[in-house]
């Protein structure tokens, strides 16, 4: 059914509509596009749970109270951001010791790349803003916590007792931010960590990898003390050089949208630097140790034995999902004799590759909903025994709206001249509905100082505009996932025949 407008006359505000088609511009997210991607879709790898009591961190099972993010679904990241991380971690764990509260892994990125985003029952909402979390080299991490009982909640996982505001009736409200100090941060550890990875940058990528942490200012405050004393101490072979370093990546400024929503984690950024460019030996490194580090503290588990150890790493291309499985830190690889590989309890297949026989690659399934599979690898050796190794494969929920995404250009809008005024219709792929969550037709007139708008239906985008002759400019806003606004351009009148 047409929607007839009727709209008054007011004067065009110039500086608001460029704010607005700038917040608007292509590169945000939440699209089921990757701001990251030049061609070619990112292989991305999930983060698994803690191979070993000391990894140093830990894993959430499902979203917790208070914006916790922990939903498996959105755990993927590029291979070389894990091992810096998890290397960062063991580190950690190794001079400092057991954490009584490890850090736990937020919200990484979506399997397609893109910001996360969760289905609900109005429509797509996206967990993040705009295009904050694309690639896989944005990582959400909280914090090393000395407590999480919490005011309101229990767990409470932010760094500080107090985030509220008082609202009506004396009730506290979440205020996304710290506003007393951060007394549960466990702020040794965290203090720790942060140079580390700091340290590990400069060391390998010449400090050009890691481009900024969020974090809130209370903790800011916090660590930034930690690191000086220890620098004055010259403790843990921190420098001045390297605590300035730690204050410039950091960030909490409100102008850039840091301020809030880090109490209870940091937002670790690293550059997409060319794994195949001046650093691939550093990056190689990087992840040789991090795979030898997860080989070592499977020791002792179904999962290893004499010397040997299954890594299992899932791994997705354009959502199409591998499992590698790799067989590393014998001790002794002359008495290996053979091998053999399986998942999910199917056929035994051995390794493909005779130039690297301790490998293998199937693919793996995708689910409509979380689940875990065993991986098994089967040892033989020289004096005839046999070695079963087991692994259980953590397998998140693939929402096939992953496979939607979404670009102005799909949008096209149609106006036919009509007696009673100008019909304007705008059509657009059925599957991008998935996404939309609101459509609007933006209509300047001579003088105003603002566009009038109506909403139009995605199931059925067209109005009728009446008093064409006082129409300057016409517009379509698309919203998406209630964090992203499209424009499209509407034709004033038909092309010409």
């Amino acid at each position: 059914m047409k929607k007839r407008l009727v709209f008054s006359v007011s004067t065009r505000h110039v500086g608001v509509a460029a704010l607005l088609m700038w917040l608007a511009t292509p590169g945000f997210a939440n699209d089921g596009r990757n701001r990251y991607e030049q061609g070619v879709p990112a292989q991305l790898f999930h983060w698994h749970e803690p191979a070993g009591a000391g990894s140093g961190y830990r894993v959430l099972a499902e979203d917790q109270a208070g914006g916790a993010d922990g939903d498996p679904a959105y755990r993927w990241v590029t291979r070389p951001a894990l091992a810096l991380v998890r290397l960062a971690s063991r580190r950690t764990h190794e001079v400092l010791g057991a954490a009584p509260l490890p850090y736990p892994v937020f919200d990484l990125a979506s399997e397609n790349g893109d910001t996360p985003l969760k289905m609900e029952a109005e429509g797509a909402r996206g967990r993040h803003p705009g295009n904050s979390h694309d690639g896989g080299w944005n990582l959400d991490l909280g914090y090393y916590l000395s407590s999480e009982k919490g005011q309101v909640e229990t767990p409470d996982y932010a760094a500080c007792t107090e985030h509220h505001k008082v609202g009506a009736e004396g009730k506290l409200l979440e205020a996304r931010q710290c506003t007393g100090p951060a007394d549960r941060l466990d702020t040794p550890r965290q203090t720790f960590f942060l140079l580390e990875l700091l340290r590990m940058d400069r060391a390998q990528f010449g400090g050009e990898w890691v481009e900024a942490i969020g974090i809130d200012a209370e903790v800011r405050a916090a660590v930034l003390v930690q690191a000086r004393q220890w620098a004055a101490q010259r403790r843990h072979g921190v420098t001045p050089a390297l605590v300035e370093a730690l204050g410039a990546v950091f960030a909490s400024s409100p102008y850039e949208g840091w301020a809030t929503s880090h109490h209870h984690h940091i937002h670790l950024r690293l550059r997409a630097l060319d794994t195949s460019g001046r650093y691939r030996d550093a990056f190689k490194r990087l992840i040789d140790a991090d795979q030898a580090l997860e080989a070592r503290l499977l020791a002792g588990s179904a999962a290893a034995a004499r010397g040997c150890a299954l890594i299992t790493e899932l791994s997705s291309f354009n959502l199409a999902r591998s499992l590698d499985l790799r067989v590393t830190g014998c001790t002794q690889p002359a008495e290996l004799m053979g091998l053999r590989f399986r998942f999910q309890g199917g056929a035994w297949s051995p390794p493909l590759d005779p130039l690297d026989p301790l490998h293998h690659v199937i693919p793996a399934p995708t689910r409509a909903q979380f689940s875990t599979a065993p991986a098994e690898v089967e040892l033989a050796f020289a004096d005839g025994q046999r070695a079963l190794l087991r692994r259980e494969v953590a397998l998140p929920a693939q929402a096939p709206w992953l496979r939607v995404r979404v670009e102005a250009r799909d949008f096209v809008a149609r106006t036919r001249a009509l007696p009673e005024g100008l019909d304007v219709t705008l059509d657009h792929p059925p599957a991008h509905a998935a996404l939309i969550t609101s459509l609007d037709l933006l209509v300047w007139r001579q003088g105003a100082t603002a566009p009038e708008r109506v909403s139009l239906s995605p199931a059925s985008p067209r109005a009728t505009v009446t008093a064409p002759e006082t129409v300057e400019s016409m517009e379509a806003e698309v919203g998406l996932s209630k964090r992203v606004r499209l424009r499209v351009p509407v034709p004033r009148s038909a092309p010409a025949s």
